[in-house]
């Protein structure tokens, strides 16, 4: 398959991070978006020294016109953006009484907030391409009910709920929309949320970036809905 220019929300740590590194290996430009220019600079950096092509784009999509500098860029430049990847969030274990509203709003706004600013500036640069796809990183609390992290798992069920309308709206454009919903994976997320966790019950990173790129690289006009994807041994 010939994909050749790949966003990556999120690129500068975990799925985003091996997502990114897969891409530019197999040949395909990757714009690099972050909310720290150091971790996004880091991975640019693995990615030159493997002979790949990026490019880092600070941005914090929490803010409406945070990806102004990496639209210009791609008008400037007439790319046709074969994939948008979304792995921007962040983790929140917390019991409801306990949560408070900035909490709350804090954790939509990053997990689900960040996917309507990426998708609804980037859309345009998809429908220019030969076989686009919008894949966002949900996860499977957004599939089943886990205690302690409803502001969390109501983010992610969100993401789900974007994906499935989303890829309705855009099937007469044969643009795929999927929402992928791993189990816990090994990343500095998991940890720092759950430093104790067993190791046997998370992936690599590098396993959902493998998905990623199956899923980018399927024929047009094939679509899939919300894809799970966990160890064998987590519940």
């Amino acid at each position: 398959m010939n994909l050749e220019n790949a966003v990556i929300v999120g690129a500068g740590q975990g799925m985003g991070r091996a997502a990114a590194l897969l891409m530019a290996a197999q040949g395909a430009t990757v714009y690099l978006v972050g909310r720290t220019e150091a971790k996004l600079q880091a991975v640019a950096d693995e990615i030159a020294a493997a002979g790949g092509r990026c490019h880092v784009f600070e941005a914090d999509l929490t803010q409406e016109h945070a990806l102004d500098a990496l639209v210009a860029y791609l008008d400037a430049e007439q790319v046709a953006l074969d994939v948008l990847v979304h792995c921007a969030g962040e983790a929140m274990i917390k019991p409801l009484d306990v949560t408070t509203f900035a909490d709350f709003n804090r954790i939509i706004n990053i997990n689900l907030g960040t996917v309507f600013v990426s998708t609804h500036n980037l859309l345009r640069f998809l429908r220019a391409s030969s076989n686009p796809s919008i894949i966002l990183l949900s996860s499977k609390v957004a599939l089943r009910g886990y205690g302690g992290v409803a502001a969390y798992s109501a983010a992610k069920a969100g993401v789900v709920g974007f994906a499935r309308s989303l890829a309705v709206e855009l099937r007469p454009e044969r643009i795929r929309v999927t929402a992928l919903c791993p189990g816990p994976v090994d990343t500095p997320m998991r940890w720092a949320a759950t430093p104790d966790y067993s190791r046997n019950l998370v992936i690599s990173a590098e396993t959902v970036a493998e998905m990623i790129w199956h899923v980018a690289n399927l024929p047009r006009g094939t679509m899939t809905g919300e894809i799970l994807l966990q160890s064998e041994q987590y519940d």
